[in-house]
């Protein structure tokens, strides 16, 4: 989708990927449809994108962990009831022995149930109907046919959806309604939401949350629950006690200490307020907020990237080259990159058995500590003990089993680096490694082959 806007919350790529046909299983189209974008999101860095698993699955690493399996019903995932899939999908694996990180605060129940869908559709039908056999007893998750709400707008419903469904590529976008914020309109598509300005150029892709009720008016909409009457608000986002009444609201939804001051945005009566890398667009009188992307579809710009990619930029300044674990360019140098890596990730060490291609490329490579499972696990020893040395790119080639050598002690000063690194991922949103971020603040999520990974690193 090179130079045409881009979105990663609740996105609008399923439309443009494929997705297999749900055919008689206990999900419907759309489902399936939704799975394969919260799939590709969440868990194809790991499955890979049509769950085909690592290529070594079978096989442990240095330090006993097996790298992620098949889901697509070549491995043991069909064995497993609907129970224990969701509940794998929720607390992860890492309580068990395994290193896979549960997604209870990342995903919804309908978004684990379509990711199920979505991996269960590349099962051949005999291997499924042997799953439904041993889970007869099961309640599976409803899947009612769609319902657009009535109460069309009087609005010139073409022009207010015109640019959405060409950015959409699709015309499965439902008449807009209106919503209780003046001047925009919801619209549907598949079981996905979003909200356009009443010029048709601007939407909002998220959630759209009512702070004053407390009540996720998305959520609702899903569950076909009307959205409480508003109350009129005189004041305005200016600083009054109105506005830090519900600035406190907004930090209890975003989960942050802080909420930027709000600023305009090009949407009239729009503005935006930051809490870390989460931002939140609110209404004049402080009442409403979407939780999302706010994207120009008129200019192809997703606003919300481009703003948090300076965020971005300005955090991973904050780290020093000098402290990092540096792998030059070959030749001249047409980029740079930084790549938060734990020694015990499967595909962190595929990728940096490939980083000799990406150096005779011209990108040199900027390593930074990130121990996936956290502070007291084996990986941050580890890690430690990598940036304690005084070769750490040598040091980082053993820790990774390699190469052979000894590593030293891990309690130097140094040594506290790698704390540094795991606070600076966990502000930038690093949920997993590899984590790839380029010099413009975008990040590449997972394992990408050489292959891919140096035109992604090259372009703009």
């Amino acid at each position: 989708m090179k130079n045409r806007f881009r979105v990663s919350q609740l996105a609008l790529v399923s439309f443009l990927l494929y997705v297999p046909q749900a055919e008689s299983r206990w999900y419907d189209q759309e489902t399936l449809e939704q799975g394969s974008i919260v799939f590709q999101q969440n868990c194809a860095r790991c499955h890979m994108a049509d769950a085909e698993g690592t290529p070594d699955w079978k096989q442990a690493d240095t330090n006993g962990n097996y790298p992620p399996p098949p889901l697509n019903g070549t491995a043991h995932a069909w064995h497993h009831s609907m129970d224990l899939l969701k509940t794998t999908i929720l607390e992860g694996s890492v309580n068990s022995g395994g290193l896979m990180p549960g997604f209870k605060d990342e995903l919804s129940d309908t978004e684990i149930d379509s990711v199920i869908a979505y991996f269960q559709s590349k099962w051949p039908d005999d291997l499924y109907q042997k799953w439904a056999a041993q889970n007869q007893e099961v309640e599976f998750p409803s899947t009612p046919p769609t319902r657009v709400k009535a109460g069309s707008t009087s609005q010139d419903n073409n022009k207010l959806t015109h640019l959405f469904r060409m950015r959409l590529g699709s015309d499965k976008v439902s008449d807009p309604v209106k919503t209780p914020i003046d001047g925009i309109y919801q619209t549907q598509f598949g079981k996905n939401y979003a909200y356009l300005a009443s010029n048709g150029r601007y939407a909002f892709l998220g959630d759209l949350l009512d702070l004053e009720q407390d009540q996720n008016l998305t959520s609702n909409a899903r569950r076909e629950i009307a959205a409480p009457a508003p109350n009129s608000l005189a004041t305005e986002i200016s600083g009054n006690s109105t506005s830090r009444k519900m600035t406190d609201l907004l930090k209890l939804r975003l989960g942050g200490n802080t909420v930027s001051e709000p600023v305009k945005t090009p949407v009239d009566g729009i503005y935006q307020a930051i809490s870390g890398l989460k931002f939140a667009y609110i209404t004049r009188d402080g009442r409403y907020a979407f939780v999302g992307r706010l994207i120009d579809l008129q200019q192809g710009l997703d606003l919300t990237d481009i703003a948090k990619r300076e965020l971005v930029k300005a955090e991973m300044n904050l780290f020093a080259s000098e402290d990092k674990a540096v792998f030059p360019a070959i030749g001249a140098e047409k980029a740079v990159i930084n790549i938060f890596t734990d020694t015990s990730c499967y595909t962190c060490k595929k990728l940096f058995e490939e980083i000799p291609n990406l150096q005779a490329a011209g990108i040199s490579i900027q390593y930074l500590p990130f121990p996936d499972e956290g502070l007291n696990s084996p990986g941050y020893e580890t890690l430690r003990q990598v940036w304690c040395a005084e070769d750490r790119a040598k040091a980082l080639t053993i820790g990774k089993g390699l190469e052979e050598g000894n590593l030293p002690a891990g309690n130097c000063i140094d040594g506290d680096l790698v704390d540094k690194a795991y606070a600076l991922g966990n502000r930038v949103g690093v949920v997993g490694t590899p984590a790839i971020f380029k010099q413009n603040g975008k990040q590449i999520k997972g394992y990408v082959p050489y292959q891919q990974l140096i035109p992604k690193i090259l372009s703009n």
